[in-house]
């Protein structure tokens, strides 16, 4: 007869650091990851029909900030108060262009610490893998994203704008865009769930951004912009769709590459501080 109680999965906390034995680490990672694909699943399909459920305008909230953005930033432009050149592309496509592929990094990066805050009663109560609910946050970041690019190809179409055959390689630098707001947002989630001064910091920072990238015009080449924009990993990354669409292969590809690699391997970093740090904040949560 099988003992019931040796049949229980028994979880044995120690004070020697999980971390001293990487190879036993990463393997329970991938087993979680793994195992948290359909958790995931329905935590989407529920915040989807949640978010959307009780609003008058539905999906249009979706598009709603890339629109704000874009109609700031062209009628700056339109009273001179911002001079760019965009290269013979009426300026509302590219603006918009620009302002969609930066919104999927910005609902990237709030997305896991959002994701976490909205579950922390769960987390409480229940042992479920930490990875579902990066997953979610993703996946609710691709469906708004989705809807958005529904957006944009009716505008490109309006407008008329020749678009390269080298957009079948879009889904790569957006891929990357995604990441590197992953990778911020849950090396953010510590701090987080302890402070709630950082999601309204990130609100802050964010709109502050949007001026610091590339989205409303070409990169500056000279002066301290200049100098900001191209230390700013999201440059790369940004500059990489819109030529992608526009003009074709990327006009410079090494930083492209950099900033992927250097985002991947923080993300596994962050992956690691998540599922090490989330433990202990959550038993302090619910004490």
């Amino acid at each position: 007869m099988a003992d019931p109680v040796n049949d229980l999965n028994v979880t044995t906390y120690t004070p020697e650091s999980r971390v001293r034995h990487p190879i036993s680490l990463i393997k329970e990672m991938w087993r979680d990851l793994k195992a948290s694909r359909e958790l995931a699943w329905r935590l989407i399909i529920r915040d989807i029909s949640a978010q959307y459920r009780q609003t008058v305008l539905g999906y249009f909230w979706a598009v709603f900030p890339p629109l704000v953005t874009s109609l700031v930033l062209v009628l700056m432009r339109g009273s001179k108060m911002l001079g760019v050149d965009v290269g013979g592309i009426p300026y509302t496509a590219y603006v918009l262009l620009g302002t969609v592929f930066f919104q999927l990094f910005v609902d990237a990066l709030n997305a896991p610490l959002k994701v976490v805050t909205e579950s922390k009663a769960i987390l409480t109560k229940i042992n479920l893998p930490r990875e579902a609910l990066i997953l979610s946050g993703m996946g609710q970041v691709l469906f708004s994203f989705g809807i958005k690019i529904i957006m944009l190809v009716g505008v490109l179409i309006y407008y008329k704008v020749p678009v390269s055959w080298t957009t079948v390689f879009l889904p790569i630098p957006l891929t990357g865009l995604l990441l590197l707001g992953t990778m911020i947002g849950v090396l953010l989630i510590p701090v987080g769930l302890l402070y709630k001064d950082i999601q309204s910091s990130l609100l802050i920072v964010t709109q502050g951004l949007v001026f610091l990238s590339p989205v409303a015009y070409p990169p500056a080449t000279g002066g301290t912009l200049g100098k900001i924009i191209a230390l700013n990993p999201i440059t790369p990354l940004l500059m990489s769709a819109k030529e992608v669409v526009l003009k074709g292969i990327p006009a410079n590809l090494t930083p492209f590459i950099i900033v992927f690699g250097i985002t991947l391997g923080l993300l596994f970093i962050g992956w690691i501080i998540y599922r090490l740090a989330l433990p202990i904040i959550i038993e302090r949560i619910g004490q």
